[in-house]
């Protein structure tokens, strides 16, 4: 599976279509083309959307149907909320995620960070540099109200995302090459639609753009519906 999976991968590029969120779980993200800039909603709008479908608590379980006893792939959940803290900024979303229906069993927290910048939204990601401490903050948010800019590292500018909306969709997109690590650089792709999310997330060679890395190797883009409201 590993093997047919990296194959489809190489095949299928990361850059998202949202026709294909009409389709099954398990259907993989196709091309779209470049979207002119005059097509590109204004940040209010955006920002709107994101309040509406992006709080809530998501599952990968459609996706793994049948999929159960795959080495290379794994239950997760997504807890997401939106966090009001004046010292890191506006428009921030909280995010808790861990794998295998084991809420100890931590995958990733951090911190979104939703910036308008000339007229155009921009998503930042900011790392905790203590997960532990917030281990299952979602609850309440309490910690997260009280973190700093000493308790995070932000993602450098070149890896921050661009938005904007496409067929029914959000599209968030990391520019070509451009959040490189050593000889990499970090390839990611994130959708938002009112049923869930689409997550793309791989690391590849800079010199060919040869895949070396996927977040789940058994499926090139996760698919997460909502499972409940938060």
């Amino acid at each position: 599976m590993r093997a047919l999976a990296t194959l489809l991968y190489g095949l299928t590029s990361l850059v998202l279509l949202g026709g294909f969120l009409t389709g099954p779980a398990t259907a993989q993200p196709a091309h779209i083309p470049k979207i002119a800039a005059q097509d590109i909603p204004p940040p209010d709008q955006i920002l709107q959307q994101l309040a509406s479908w992006l709080p809530g608590v998501y599952s990968n379980a459609d996706q793994l149907k049948g999929y159960e006893d795959e080495e290379d792939a794994h239950a997760l959940t997504t807890i997401v909320k939106p966090l009001h803290n004046a010292a890191l900024g506006e428009n921030l979303y909280y995010l808790e995620e861990y794998r295998d229906n084991d809420p100890k069993a931590l995958t990733r927290i951090r911190v979104y960070e939703f910036l308008i910048v000339e007229n155009r939204v921009r998503l930042r990601l900011l790392n905790l540099k203590d997960t532990d401490a917030l281990q299952g903050d979602h609850a309440t948010l309490s910690k997260a109200m009280q973190l700093t800019h000493d308790d995070i590292t932000p993602d450098r500018e070149a890896c921050l995302l661009d938005l904007t909306s496409y067929n029914g969709t959000l599209l968030a997109r990391m520019r070509h090459q451009a959040c490189d690590v050593q000889d990499t650089w970090v390839d990611y792709e994130w959708v938002v639609d009112p049923e869930g999310t689409w997550t793309c997330y791989a690391r590849r060679m800079k010199q060919d753009d040869s895949l070396t890395w996927l977040q789940m190797p058994a499926f090139p883009c996760i698919r997460q519906t909502r499972t409940a409201l938060n």
